[in-house]
C-alpha cells in the first residue's frame, strides 16, 4: 500500500491519527455485526457429533467437520438481514486489515525516523537513522522523556556504595 504524496509532513501526525481511528472504527463494526448475526442465526443442528469417542487427531477434525456443516446447513435458512450481517463483517473485517498494514507500516517509518518519500529515495541505501521509540514521542508531540516528568522519583532513589 501506497500513499505517495498524498499526505505531507504537516498532515502526517493527522493521517495516522485517521488510520487509527478507522481501525478501532471497523473492530467496532465487525464485533457489532458478529454480535447481532449471533442473534437472528438459525439454530445449529448436528448430523452426528453424538457419536465421536476418543480423542485423536481424526476426531477433531470430523467435529471441525460437522460443525462447518451445521454452520452451512443453518445458513441456507438465513433472512436478508443476517445476509447484509455477514457481508457487513466480512467488508469491516478485510478494511480493518488492509487499514492496520498501512497503520503499521506508517508507524515503522516513523520508528525508523523516516518519510515514505525518504524511503523510497533510500531504496540502495544502507545507512540507518536512529531507530528509536523517541522517534515515536517525538512525532506524537511528546519531545522529552518520561524521566523528566518523573524527577521525584529518580531523585529519590537510594544509592549503595560498595
Amino acid at each position: 500500500m501506497q500513499i505517495g504524496n498524498c499526505v505531507g509532513a504537516a498532515n502526517h501526525r493527522y493521517f495516522i491519527a485517521f488510520l487509527i481511528s478507522a481501525v478501532i472504527s471497523t473492530t467496532y463494526v465487525a464485533i457489532m455485526s458478529l454480535y447481532a448475526g449471533f442473534h437472528i442465526w438459525p439454530p445449529l443442528t448436528y448430523r452426528s457429533l453424538g457419536r465421536l469417542n476418543g480423542s485423536g487427531a481424526d476426531s477433531g477434525i470430523i467435529a471441525m467437520k460437522e460443525i462447518i456443516i451445521a454452520f452451512m446447513s443453518s445458513a441456507v435458512h438465513l433472512s436478508l438481514r443476517g445476509i447484509v450481517l455477514v457481508y457487513l463483517f466480512v467488508s469491516s473485517v478485510s478494511v480493518e486489515i488492509g487499514l492496520s498494514v498501512l497503520l503499521w507500516q506508517q508507524l515503522c517509518f516513523v520508528y525508523e525516523g523516516k518519510t515514505y518519500l525518504t524511503h523510497l529515495s533510500s531504496q540502495g541505501d544502507d545507512a540507518s537513522g536512529d531507530r528509536d521509540c523517541r522517534n515515536l514521542l517525538r512525532f506524537f508531540g511528546c519531545p522529552y522523556s518520561a524521566s523528566r516528568y518523573f524527577t521525584s522519583f529518580s531523585t529519590s532513589m537510594k544509592r549503595h556504595k560498595k
